[in-house]
C-alpha cells in the first residue's frame, strides 16, 4: 500500500478543542512557563502548534495550556496541519523532531555580546556575559591561551620544524609547481578517503630536485 505524501496547510480552531498527546515527553520548569506566558502576553502567538487532523498536538503542548489558563482557551487561534492522518511513527518523530534541540540553530556569543548586550541574556538564555568576556580577554592575551588543534600532526604531515608556502595565481604555474613538488593525490591516513595534497616533505622536495 502506498501512503500519500504529507502536504500542510493552515486552519483556525479553539485552543480548548485542542487535544494533548498523552505519550509527550516534554516538559517546562516553573520559571519557563512563567515567561511563556510572558512571552504569549507581549508578542502574541507568533509559533503556531502542529495538530493531527483530529486535533492531536504534535508540537504545541506548552503554548495550548498556557492560553487555557490565561483564560483564552475559546480564543481561535492558526494551526498547521496534515492532509492525512499521521500514522504511529511519523507522529512520534514529528513530535520528537519538534521538541528537540537538535534541529535548531545555535547563538554566535560574540554577536550576542556585541548586539543583544541590553538583554539580560542570563535570564533570557542562560548566558554569562561577564564569563565570555573573561573568555576573549584570555584568548586576546598572547602567551596566554594557545589554541589546540583540531587533528593531531602526525608524522606524515610533520609540521615540527618548519614551513613554506608558496602562493599560485595561475592554473599555469599550479601545474609546474604540482609537477616540481610531486603532488597528486594521496590516500588519508585515517579512512579510505582520497583527497588532493598540499602537502610533501623537505625530502620528497630534494629527492625529486637532485633527480631532474
Amino acid at each position: 500500500m502506498v501512503v500519500e505524501g504529507l502536504k500542510w496547510h493552515t486552519e483556525q480552531i479553539r485552543w480548548v478543542d485542542m487535544v494533548t498527546f498523552d505519550k509527550n515527553a516534554r516538559k517546562i520548569k516553573v520559571e519557563n512557563r512563567k515567561n511563556l506566558a510572558e512571552s504569549l502576553k507581549e508578542f502574541d502567538v507568533v509559533d503556531i502548534p502542529t495538530l493531527d487532523v483530529d486535533n492531536v498536538i504534535i508540537g504545541g503542548h506548552q503554548r495550548c495550556m498556557t492560553m487555557i489558563h490565561a483564560g483564552r482557551g475559546e480564543e481561535l487561534t492558526d494551526v498547521r496541519k496534515p492532509n492525512r492522518k499521521l500514522t504511529e511513527a511519523e507522529f512520534k518523530k514529528l513530535n520528537l523532531i519538534l521538541n528537540s534541540d537538535k534541529y535548531r540553530g545555535e547563538f554566535d556569543l560574540m554577536m550576542l555580546r556585541d548586539n543583544f548586550s541590553e538583554f539580560d541574556l542570563g535570564q533570557e538564555l542562560g548566558i554569562d556575559l561577564a564569563e565570555l568576556d573573561k573568555d576573549v580577554a584570555e584568548t586576546n592575551e598572547v602567551g596566554k591561551v594557545e589554541a589546540e588543534p583540531e587533528l593531531p600532526i602526525v608524522p606524515k604531515y610533520s609540521e615540527k620544524y618548519s614551513a613554506l608556502v608558496i602562493v599560485i595565481d595561475n592554473s599555469i604555474d599550479e601545474n609546474f609547481v604540482r609537477s616540481v613538488l610531486g603532488l597528486g593525490v594521496e590516500q588519508d591516513y585515517k579512512t579510505s578517503n582520497k583527497g588532493e595534497s598540499y602537502v610533501t616533505t623537505a625530502k620528497s622536495f630534494i629527492e625529486r630536485w637532485n633527480s631532474r
